[in-house]
């Protein structure tokens, strides 16, 4: 990442160069302020608004000053050291004085520098009167200390104002190098302060050879005045400054320069390339309103230092132009950043915490906040407040007519924008909150460049899980030779978890959440998104750890390779072939081997050996019914037969089901012999169904109704 802004200006040079094409301008400037040492004081005001450059263009005329052949003597004064109002005008005399010694070196300016001290000394006695030049009034302690008359004529000699100043311009024409004083910041006085500089340039140090270059901004300039009573501001400046020179305008193609070459050092990596449309919608934002609303170099260059801020901590966790736009938001109204960050759900019908439910549709929520909205943005002009409401209908669809939005994205989400409530938080918050992970941890999970193992169980542990599956999903297309690796790991960690089996056991209602589902949806995402499906097919269909994946994934190969068009088969006829006999195989051996008999998938396994093979199917529940405890364990691999919203799970046992697959009247003879009243419920279920074939969920034995 650059370097951050401390509102320094430029000083030209190839290590700080003039951007906005203002030397020429300097250049022209400083001839203007070269005077002959007997030429008449001149004083010239640089002027422009806050921000605009003026202390930039001060230091390209101080090079240029530089360069010339009469090499002018530089006396750079800054008020704002003075302290006190009052001294201001001698501590002036004081620096022209140490500095012309410094710059010259000669006894002429030796001599020149004594007779400025001389007259400043008078300044430390006088005590200025408002309204009056500086020497019509002598007050204060002027005699208390004096004994006799002889004593107080001889000492009020002394303080001949305006024989001094005469003997000080004497000294400096003597000099005969061109003298330039130049007074920056005039306008950051103090009104008090402002007028004494003011003062001071007209009737103290108006010496002959000597050029004043003041630099203000002329409307709180004006301003200033009429607090000391000056009832005609402008006709008062114009008596004290000989030559007006407003700064050049600053073009739409210097702030582009100083725009672009702000985007180069943020940082070396491509940080629009990670989202989708990022780089368009960021030439959007910034030529349809960053350019309107950003006038000057100060507020470009504050603008980047948020910018800056927000990007070392969330580069890529956010889209790069969401960023960049909030940063436009914080720098042109603090109090509109500050509003989105406290009330998220006026701009995106959400909060960041659960603190409380909202019924209400997210445009409902939104909208009643728009009062509100137009509050924050009343203190701007017509043109930047429709400005800012246009770049704020960018940021938040809901906020624009019918939701919509430049470049707009299916999922907000998944490009990354703050519309979507968890890049809101991470960009206010400047972390990934709870519950949530980030981008790169994604990325590097996918790539192993963590642990994946430790990784899974910290999201787990964080109940991460619903975060983690969706930006899976979002990032399916970063997989491909990873797949194979990503998707064990996630099986590993999930298929005998706790979380898991819980919530197969309460999955139930519209809204449940359902963890195996979920990584069905991935492992079908990536299966998609693969460039070899039948060799990551097989890997998973052979893999007896994951069998009731490997269930559905056969599923899914015979549906698709079912389809007439080409392009959507995962696999072909011999390939379906060859991945149904390793199914059969591997199928059977599991269920046998009651691998997955705590997790409440043995069904999904069972289901698909049967479509898969029914002799393979009835060999299976044969070996298995008749052992001990045989109708046990068949009830344990046939009870689900599916789900549904109003229960959950439900077993449904009838003659066309299963009677290709088990004897169900000896089955029947069996179960009425036993009293399995002290079974658990889901196999009471499973035993009453086969009686009556009627259907039961599993999780209180209730019957349903059959669809």
């Amino acid at each position: 990442m650059g370097k951050y802004h401390n509102d320094q200006p430029i000083h030209g040079g190839h290590n700080d160069p003039d951007l906005l094409n203002r030397l020429n301008f300097a250049n022209h400037l400083a001839n203007v302020l070269l005077l002959n040492h007997d030429d008449d004081c001149l004083t010239v005001s640089l002027e422009g608004e806050w921000g605009y450059g003026k202390t930039s263009v001060i230091n390209l005329v101080k090079g240029a000053l530089n360069e010339k052949k009469l090499f002018p003597i530089i006396i750079e004064y800054n008020p704002w050291l003075a302290g006190k109002p009052e001294s201001l005008i001698q501590d002036f005399l004081l620096q022209f004085s140490s500095q012309l010694n410094i710059k010259d070196g000669s006894d002429l300016a030796l001599e020149a520098s004594k007779e400025l001290i001389g007259y400043s000394h008078l300044f430390n006695v006088a005590k200025l009167v408002p309204g009056t030049e500086p020497w019509a009034s002598i007050l204060g302690k002027l005699f208390s200390n004096f004994g006799s008359a002889a004593k107080k004529i001889s000492d009020l000699k002394k303080l001949d104002l305006i024989g001094k100043k005469k003997q000080v311009a004497h000294a400096l024409k003597k000099i005969k190098r061109p003298i330039i004083v130049i007074i920056d910041d005039i306008d950051r006085l103090t009104p008090s302060e402002t007028f004494q500089v003011l003062r001071l340039v007209k009737a103290v140090a108006d010496f002959s050879g000597t050029a004043f270059l003041l630099a203000f901004d002329a409307n709180y300039l004006a301003t200033v005045l009429s607090k000391n009573d000056i009832v005609n501001a402008s006709e008062y400046i114009n008596k004290i400054v000989q030559l007006r020179v407003p700064l050049p305008v600053i073009s739409d193609r210097g702030m582009t320069e100083i725009s672009n070459l702000e985007f180069e050092n943020l940082s070396d990596k491509n940080l629009t390339g990670r989202f989708e449309s990022d780089q368009e919608r960021l030439s959007w934002i910034y030529h349809n309103y960053f350019k309107y609303l950003i006038k000057n170099p100060r507020e470009l260059k504050r603008c980047f230092n948020h910018l800056r801020f927000v990007l070392e901590q969330v580069e890529g966790e956010v889209c790069f132009s969401d960023i960049f736009a909030l940063s436009l938001l914080a720098t042109k109204s603090n109090m509109v950043y500050e509003h989105i960050k406290s009330t998220p759900e006026a701009y995106i019908g959400k909060r960041f915490s659960n603190d409380g439910l909202m019924m209400d549709k997210p445009k409902d929520i939104v909208k009643s906040y728009e009062e509100e909205r137009e509050k924050n943005l009343a203190s701007f002009g017509e043109k930047e407040r429709g400005l800012l409401c246009g770049l704020l209908g960018e940021i938040f669809p809901l906020l624009s007519s019918g939701g919509f939005s430049s470049y707009g994205v299916s999922d907000d989400d998944s490009a990354g924008r703050v519309s979507a409530p968890q890049r809101l938080h991470v960009a206010f918050h400047y972390t990934t909150p709870v519950g949530y992970l980030s981008d790169q941890e994604i990325l590097d999970f996918i790539n192993g460049h963590i642990d994946r193992t430790e990784f899974l169980d910290r999201v787990i542990s964080d109940e991460s899980d619903d975060r983690f599956f969706e930006m899976m999903t979002n990032y399916a297309s970063e997989c491909k030779e990873h797949s194979f690796e990503v998707l064990t790991s996630v099986y590993n960690a999930f298929l005998f978890s706790d979380k898991l089996i819980h919530s197969l056991e309460s999955n139930y209602g519209f809204l449940s959440k359902n963890i195996y589902q979920k990584m069905n949806w991935l492992t079908n995402q990536l299966i998609e998104k693969s460039e070899e499906k039948f060799k990551l097919i097989k890997q998973l269909v052979s893999r007896s750890e994951n069998a009731p994946l490997a269930a559905d994934i056969l599923y899914k190969s015979r549906n698709q390779a079912r389809k007439k068009e080409h392009d959507l088969q995962w696999v072909s006829e011999e390939q379906l072939q060859e991945l149904e006999e390793i199914y059969q195989k591997m199928a059977s051996t599991v269920l046998i081997s009651k691998a997955f008999v705590d997790n409440h998938l043995e069904s999904h396994i069972f289901y698909e050996l049967k479509r898969s093979s029914t002799s393979f199917a009835s060999d299976v529940l044969s070996s298995i019914t008749d052992n001990d405890n045989g109708l046990i364990r068949l009830a344990e691999i046939i009870g689900n037969s599916g789900s549904d919203s109003s229960n959950g799970p439900y077993v449904h046992i009838d003659e066309e089901s299963m009677g290709d697959i088990i004897n169900i009247q000896d089955i029947r003879r069996r179960i009425m012999k036993t009293d399995f009243s002290e079974q658990p419920v889901h196999v009471q279920a499973v035993f009453q169904s086969i009686l009556d074939g009627k259907k039961y969920y599993l999780r209180d034995g209730s019957s349903g109704e059959i669809w």
